[in-house]
């Protein structure tokens, strides 16, 4: 994702990052959310033209078998980051609307609760 800034001078989230598209028609956006703030803060939601639906996912190992979920929100401490990776917290991307290629820009609006909305890129890798 190329770098975006948090409106209002509240808490600023700078995702960085790419997007991996998944087998059929759902895709993965990966970033590094980081908050400069003093206080933490939370990507709430998440938005996409690009998709039917858009959510937050965690990969959980449970006894042994990784499983996916959604989760409400995903943290981010004050002066912290959080890496989403595979394997980890990512948004996803349901029923895309249309193939993804290597090198598209897919635009994405990342909602946080302290730094309102953010307006990003994510490049298909």
């Amino acid at each position: 994702m190329d770098g975006a800034t948090a409106a209002g001078g509240r808490s600023c989230c700078l995702p960085s990052g790419g997007m991996g598209k998944m087998e059929g028609a759902n895709g993965a956006i990966y970033a590094t959310l980081t908050n400069t703030g003093t206080q933490a803060d939370a990507l709430l939601s998440a938005s996409s033209d690009a998709a039917q639906t858009v959510e937050l996912h965690e990969v959980k190992n449970d006894g042994g078998v990784m499983k996916m979920r959604p989760v409400a929100k995903i943290d981010v401490p004050a002066g912290g980051k959080i890496e989403m990776k595979p394997g980890g917290y990512h948004v996803m991307l349901l029923g895309l609307k249309h193939d993804l290629k290597k090198g598209d820009k897919v635009p994405v609006t990342l909602k946080f609760e302290r730094g309102g909305e953010v307006n990003a890129e994510a490049t298909v890798r």
